[in-house]
């Protein structure tokens, strides 16, 4: 097929340009859709590893397609150049994919949710292993590790293209399996190993290929085939993806039309995004339904699955309470407490308030007093719940460990079922091992 098309140039310069222009709106559109445009996981691996989707964060979606738009030029102008590719040449198509610093949400090694500063351009600082869609920890190189193991990839790079009896095909499906493997960089590395194959292939006078986002379950699970060291799935997938990219190159070259139905999608899909994007504040101000939706969906699921940990541990305790605080919902009110010893009447209130117009944010204390066992201590949870006119945010503390999960979100976004699974089973580890240690104490 490629011989074919070799045959068929120098194609015309519109015919080039007609035919780039219908790879950069496939390369655009679905590259950052497999991520989700922004990423959280908060936003470094929300799909990359089955599962976390970033959403309700359009102006971060629009600078995502700019970004990678910008990338795509800087590739075009490696590809143009003579010269072998280098760190630094892959550190700068970095910069210009993500631009700024800017703040992303991450887990901790444990899988506890934290926050962490994005540079743009350097490696990472800090280890960025992601939760799978099982709950698994999927761990890749460490910091320390990162540049020694980019340093061999490059290494190796150099080699086997030196070598004419490996496909360029395969050498660029290798490189992306062992630089995703790595994941050098804190955030983009998805975006990053998709860009940098796709420069070794148009090095190699072939066309872009285009994961795209309805295949990214294969995607997925090749790559992990080649994690598990069966690398020939993942190879596959990509001479597949080539071979339909080639096609499309073939009928541009002969003059036949590069439509598909889908076209008109994406084009509206990337439009949309740029509009909202040029908006600092695109969606509308929260309303009540709104204010219940984020409680109904996100603060009672959360709230009522940490209950039900609470009370597997209740026997260690003489009492269990719970202490709403809410903030004004009306500019006259001052902050109003009640506290119960059953969550009937909380949740009572809390449907009540969560109903009134300008809540702005509310406090749920539920603590376990008086240990049953020397020596003696409670166990505290507190619900911080703040409500902004475009966001809502949730923060939980445990406080005896000093262990906190946080989530901010857009009102058309609520907090995921698996979320909420991890974060519950982070605090009741957290809880055992507390439990654990007085247990030891009283014995010593």
């Amino acid at each position: 097929m490629k011989s074919e098309i070799d045959a068929l140039r120098p194609l015309s310069r519109e015919q080039e340009g007609r035919i780039m222009q219908k790879f950069r709106l496939d390369w655009n559109y679905h590259s950052n859709a497999i991520e989700g445009n922004s990423l959280n996981y908060g936003e470094t691996v929300a799909f990359l590893m089955h599962g976390i989707t970033a959403k309700g964060k359009p102006f971060k979606d629009y600078l995502d397609i700019r970004g990678h738009n910008n990338a795509i030029d800087y590739l075009l102008d490696l590809v143009r150049g003579n010269n072998s590719l280098t760190e630094t040449d892959i550190r700068n198509l970095h910069k210009l994919l993500l631009g700024d610093p800017y703040e992303s949400n991450a887990l901790t090694p444990n899988g506890l949710p934290t926050k962490k500063r994005i540079f743009p351009g350097r490696y990472k600082t800090s280890p960025n292993s992601v939760l799978t869609s099982t709950g698994e920890i999927h761990y890749y190189a460490s910091p320390e590790e990162t540049p020694a193991k980019m340093g061999d990839l490059m290494d190796w790079h150099r080699e086997v293209t030196a070598d004419i009896g490996v496909h360029p095909v395969v050498v660029a499906a290798l490189f992306h399996h062992r630089f995703v493997s790595i994941h050098p960089f804190d955030d983009g590395n998805g975006r990053m190993t998709r860009l940098l194959m796709n420069l070794m292939l148009m090095k190699a006078h072939y066309p872009p290929t285009v994961i795209k986002q309805q295949d990214r379950g294969v995607y997925y699970l090749t790559l992990s085939q080649a994690d598990a060291g069966d690398d020939e799935p993942f190879v596959t997938f990509i001479a597949e993806n080539v071979k339909a990219s080639l096609e499309l190159y073939q009928k541009g070259a002969r003059g036949e039309s590069l439509d598909e139905p889908s076209d008109l999608d994406k084009e509206l899909a990337l439009f949309k995004m740029e509009v909202r994007g040029k908006d600092p504040t695109p969606n509308a101000k929260r309303t009540i339904d709104d204010q219940q939706q984020a409680y109904n969906k996100s603060f009672k699921p959360i709230l009522d699955q940490t209950r039900i940990l609470l009370s597997k541990v209740r026997e260690f305790f003489e009492d269990y309470k719970e202490q709403l605080t809410i903030g004004p919902f009306i500019p006259e009110t001052q902050s109003q407490s009640e506290e119960a010893s059953t969550s009937k009447s909380v949740d009572s209130v809390l449907e009540q308030v969560f109903s009134k117009p300008q809540l702005k944010e509310v406090f749920l204390n539920a603590s376990l007093e008086s240990y049953r066992y020397k020596p003696t201590f409670d166990l505290k949870l507190t619900f911080n719940f703040i409500l902004s006119d475009y966001k809502y945010k949730l923060h939980i503390i445990l406080h005896t460990k000093n262990a906190h999960y946080t989530w901010e979100k857009q009102y058309n976004d609520c907090i995921e079922q698996e979320e909420i699974n991890v974060c519950v089973s982070k605090i009741g580890k957290e809880i055992l091992d507390l439990l654990r240690n007085q247990v030891n104490k009283d014995l010593t």
